[in-house]
């Protein structure tokens, strides 16, 4: 007996595992990108066909590791106004002293008021990156992105 609850438990959790891969079969459908410049007067003005979203937060460690590869992601003339960065759940003090810190692009920054992109989006939690074609995510990146990301994003994504 022990034997077979053994097994189903096992078929259970690889199926249940395999089903919430990396691979993203079941798109989320984004239909409204309500966000607000992180900068006051900044404008936010989103191309809709093709966006890289990443979600991040100053008292975010690997947000540093990963900052200088979203603003040379930034300056790849494909990609111009198409790198937004969207600060989740952090004060907008500590938001701008990280930029200042670390540096700006050629970037979109952006606030997510009472998070509710980040939770329609599906966010674990920070660093996180979203490619959205068409209004719908694509492909996630949870955790920080690396070179090997960055350079599948400029090769496979418009």
């Amino acid at each position: 007996m022990k034997n077979k609850f053994s097994l189903v438990f096992l078929v259970l959790l690889i199926s249940f595992c395999t089903s919430s891969s990396n691979d993203n079969t079941d798109t989320i459908r984004l239909n409204n990108l309500n966000l607000k410049p992180l900068i006051e007067e900044d404008k936010i003005q989103l191309e809709t066909d093709f966006l890289i979203i990443n979600y991040w937060a100053s008292w975010c460690l690997e947000c540093i590791e990963e900052h200088e590869l979203l603003i040379s992601l930034a300056e790849s003339q494909k990609l111009e106004g198409k790198v937004v960065m969207v600060s989740f759940q952090d004060n907008i003090e500590n938001s701008i002293e990280f930029l200042n810190n670390y540096g700006y692009g050629n970037i979109v920054y952006a606030i997510d008021n009472e998070s509710k992109l980040a939770i329609d989006s599906g966010v674990f939690g920070v660093p996180e990156t979203h490619i959205i074609i068409d209004g719908e995510i694509v492909k996630k990146f949870i955790g920080p992105l690396n070179l090997s990301n960055v350079e599948e994003i400029v090769n496979n994504f418009p």
